[in-house]
């Protein structure tokens, strides 16, 4: 037979989940390039981007070691996928025009490349909860594009232009504001509760001893067996 609890957690837990607990939307998020390429600034690019898709590091090849019959994997090499990011094309070109000037910041018109530091720029993105407030961050190290904008026109359908691009990059970073914010809490929490156990085992307060230790209070000392008053 099941004991029942002897109060109610179902409002408290309810409450919770509906102020605290909520989960992330995926179209709540917002990409942002902050460089100024072949004279646009890449702000203003951000917000034609309409999808971004991203994974972390993977291991596809491990580490083996083999002796006898038996075999032991280990870490091995990790990589990272590429960034793949679609924009709707405005009139104006600006999409096009900015990578394609991203692009020529990798190699120049005679074909020489110029060093990593010309072309690799880190870009961001964004999430964010219902009330609007930052939840996540993501920060992507040494970004330049891999692929030229590439075009899909079509008289079958009467779509928008939309612009692909894949964007290579050395790592991505990922800082959760909200975690980092209940993290300190409960740090804080954890330090309190460390320090009320410090004073409980150290005797409630000075001149107290646990264990038949002698007090400075007159009312005697404590052991395991009970008070002993003198």
């Amino acid at each position: 037979m099941i004991e029942k609890i002897p109060f109610d957690l179902s409002g408290f837990t309810n409450s919770i989940v509906r102020k605290t607990w909520l989960l992330q939307r995926a179209f709540n998020w917002q990409l942002i390039m902050p460089h100024t390429i072949n004279g646009i600034m890449g702000i203003f690019v951000s917000q034609y981007c309409q999808d971004i898709n991203f994974g972390d590091y993977s291991m596809n090849e491990l580490s083996v070691l083999r002796y006898g019959s038996q075999q032991r994997f280990y870490a091995g090499l990790e990589e990272i996928n590429n960034v793949v990011l679609k924009f709707l094309a405005p009139v104006d070109n600006t999409v096009i025009d900015y990578f394609s000037g991203w692009k020529e910041l990798i190699i120049s018109k005679e074909g020489y490349y110029f060093p990593k530091s010309s072309y690799k720029k880190n870009i961001y993105a964004a999430t964010y909860d219902r009330s609007g407030i930052q939840s996540v961050s993501f920060e992507f190290s040494g970004c330049f594009p891999k692929t030229r904008p590439k075009y899909a026109l079509s008289y079958s359908a009467e779509g928008l232009q939309e612009i692909e691009i894949v964007i290579s990059v050395d790592k991505i970073v990922s800082k959760s504001i909200i975690g980092g914010l209940q993290k300190k809490i409960i740090e804080s929490v954890g330090s309190a509760l460390g320090k009320v156990t410090d004073v409980i085992k150290g005797g409630g307060g000075p001149g107290e001893h646990w264990a038949g230790g002698n007090t400075s209070s007159g009312l005697g000392s404590v052991t395991p067996q009970g008070t002993m008053y003198t």
